[in-house]
């Protein structure tokens, strides 16, 4: 049996005690507290006002002079870099396209870093090779084989 939309035959005790003088204090403590809140949100507006206008003057007046240079600095710096880009693009049109590779190579650094990363890339092959072993030693040995030197 549901209870949901029954009304009960006698009112509720604590309702009924609960005067209208009693909802009308209500009513104003609500109304003061609005007022109240209101009067604070207005200090709290002009107080934020005031702070986005001091920030903008520490903005405008203090580190742009101070970020200018830098930032100056930082897109010269880009836009010669784009280009010496924009420069190289018709690669095809000037020379052959093995040409200017074979100067990438030897003159761009290409030969420097594949010299650099030799010795990485053999430490990262046996590394590989290591972990490879590990594996089919436990392979092997799940099955039941005997590690000898053949299985290897």
């Amino acid at each position: 049996m549901s209870w949901v939309g029954k009304l009960t035959d006698y009112p509720n005790p604590v309702t009924s005690a609960i005067s209208s003088r009693v909802i009308a204090e209500f009513g104003t403590i609500s109304i003061v507290m609005a007022a109240a809140a209101l009067i604070v949100a207005s200090f709290l507006a002009s107080a934020v006002y005031v702070v986005t206008g001091f920030i903008y003057v520490a903005a405008v007046y203090v580190f742009w002079p101070i970020l200018r240079p830098f930032l100056q600095m930082i897109l010269g710096t880009v836009s010669q870099i784009f280009e010496i880009i924009w420069d190289n693009i018709p690669v095809l049109s000037d020379r052959e396209v093995f040409s200017k590779l074979c100067e990438f190579y030897t003159f761009g650094g290409g030969s420097a870093s594949l010299r650099t990363l030799r010795p990485i890339m053999i430490t990262v092959l046996i590394l590989f090779l290591i972990v490879r072993i590990y594996k089919k030693t436990q392979k092997l040995q799940e099955v039941g084989m005997p590690l000898t030197s053949v299985n290897w």
